[in-house]
């Protein structure tokens, strides 16, 4: 299997290559052309020339196809021939408050911020230049909206499409995937907000059709928690992150906000720096209680579902005294590091989520894991354990769906695209992006599974999804989406 997956592997970054050498070929006629502006209209008038400016959080093959999706759209629309690009990448050496104050100097038309920090820096830095915004998850938290009824009007200078998967068309994946489960396992890191955001989507769904779910708290590791810190200061915010940022999009959930020693510019439940605790289903000890009173002391108290396991762990403290203390002395006699050595290794180390996930295992009838989560370099021990026990695996994305049972593709071109149109809009037309909605993710996704994994199975997946290594190898990004004909 694993000489099937390096073959996989090294086919996808074959792909990724050619996809981005033939990117940069499109980028470089775009900026050659988009510069013009002497062109005339039929009157004879010197047509109008806009200047946009484009800002991408990263420079990778997803940015850089919502970014040719959009300035199509922008051409097929406006004419290339009436639009001056300006393409900056957020870098270490060049945040996102940098590029858009560039942007503001240069007195562009309109702004697009492809990606989290790209949004974030924008909405920061201008009240006035319009914005457009595509690849992100959570609009509402990125632009810190506190209103919890929120109708995806800004209500500002910033409208956009949405980058979330379509959790709905996930939920329908994960049940046709699964028709007997029981329990759900969604699994996380609490720095993770967008996954947070996408998780309480999909439980809400898990409510109303009565599943029963639970959260299983991972931690990120060293690379992964760092590079979500970079990301986050690659906005160029006046606040400062911390070590670790929660959020939920739940109503009512800032009962549990901890401040973690930010400023006093942004705060409750969708700063950057609040505490969220695991959550679990009001469903699942109604399912479970029959098997709980077999296992002891595993649900002895209703608040214990308000955290997942604190009041759990208090209790074993309670009962079992002696037997931890015995098992401290054993571990710190089969030691011959001091305690402050072994703190040093620790954080010399990555994390080990072994047992969290094993409990997650032994508990869940499948496991769910977000598009875009700080886990991703986790997914192959994750999944390597879900197998062996017989436990299907959703996932978010196409890089989790490397190792996932299954797992959706939605084209990135395509948003970019809708996010393009909305050029003409404002610019053209003269519409309020405040009072354009945020579009809401394509409902065109295509099904996929991994055949590795579900030959270990045994399952046969039906017409209506396909092979996740014969789509990636033949799918051509923006080849399904229908252009404007000027």
């Amino acid at each position: 299997m694993k000489q099937k997956i390096r073959k996989k592997l090294s086919i996808y970054f074959l792909l990724s290559a050619l996809v981005i050498t033939s990117f940069a070929g499109c980028s470089q006629k775009s900026d050659s052309s988009s510069t013009t502006s002497d062109t005339t209209t039929e009157d004879g008038e010197e047509a109008p020339n806009y200047s946009i400016g484009l800002c991408l959080s990263i420079d990778n093959e997803y940015y850089n196809y919502i970014t040719k999706g959009f300035l199509d759209a922008v051409y097929d629309t406006i004419g290339e021939e009436n639009v001056t690009v300006d393409t900056k990448f957020i870098t270490p050496e060049a945040n996102g408050e940098s590029i858009i104050q560039g942007f503001l100097s240069k007195d562009v038309d309109l702004i697009f911020a492809n990606g989290k920090a790209a949004l974030s820096a924008a909405s920061i830095h201008t009240i006035d230049t319009p914005v457009v915004g595509a690849g992100v998850i959570d609009f509402k938290t990125t632009l810190h909206i506190l209103d919890d009824g929120w109708d995806r009007y800004t209500g500002r200078n910033i409208t956009g499409i949405s980058g979330s998967p379509s959790v709905s068309n996930q939920l329908s994946l994960l049940l046709e995937t699964n028709p007997t489960m029981k329990h759900i396992g969604i699994l996380y890191s609490p720095e993770d907000t967008d996954s947070i955001y996408q998780n309480e989507i999909l439980e809400n769904y898990l409510d109303d059709a009565g599943i029963p779910w639970k959260e299983y708290e991972l931690t990120s590791s060293v690379s992964a928690a760092a590079e979500y810190i970079a990301v986050t200061e690659a906005a160029g915010s006046v606040i400062e992150p911390s070590e670790k940022a929660f959020a939920s999009a739940k109503e009512g959930a800032a009962d549990n906000v901890e401040s973690l020693g930010e400023d006093e510019i942004i705060s409750d439940i969708l700063s950057p720096n609040s505490a969220r605790s695991a959550q679990i289903s009001k469903f699942w000890e109604d399912e479970t209680t029959t098997d709980d009173a077999t296992k002891g002391d595993a649900s002895t108290d209703e608040t214990s579902t308000d955290d997942g396991t604190t009041d759990n762990a208090e209790t074993v403290d309670s009962t079992d005294t002696s037997s931890d203390e015995e098992k401290d002395t054993s571990k710190a006699d089969s030691s011959s590091d001091t305690d402050e050595e072994s703190e040093d290794d620790s954080a010399l180390e990555d994390v080990d989520n072994t047992s969290i996930i094993e409990t997650a295992v032994s508990e869940c009838d499948a496991l769910y894991i977000a598009a875009g989560s700080t886990l991703t370099d986790q997914i192959e021990t994750i999944t390597n354990m879900a197998n062996a026990a017989g436990i299907s695996t959703i996932g978010g994305d196409m890089t989790l769906g490397q190792y996932t049972l299954v797992t959706l593709y939605s084209d990135p071109y395509e948003m970019g695209y809708r996010a393009g149109k909305l050029v003409e809009r404002i610019l053209v037309d003269g519409e309020n992006p405040g009072e354009i909605k945020i579009g809401l993710p394509s409902s065109n996704v295509t099904k996929l599974y991994q055949d590795t994994v579900a030959e270990l199975f045994g399952m046969e997946f039906p017409k209506s999804f396909q092979e996740y290594d014969e789509f990636i190898s033949t799918y051509e990004v923006g080849s399904t989406i229908t252009r404007i004909q000027m």
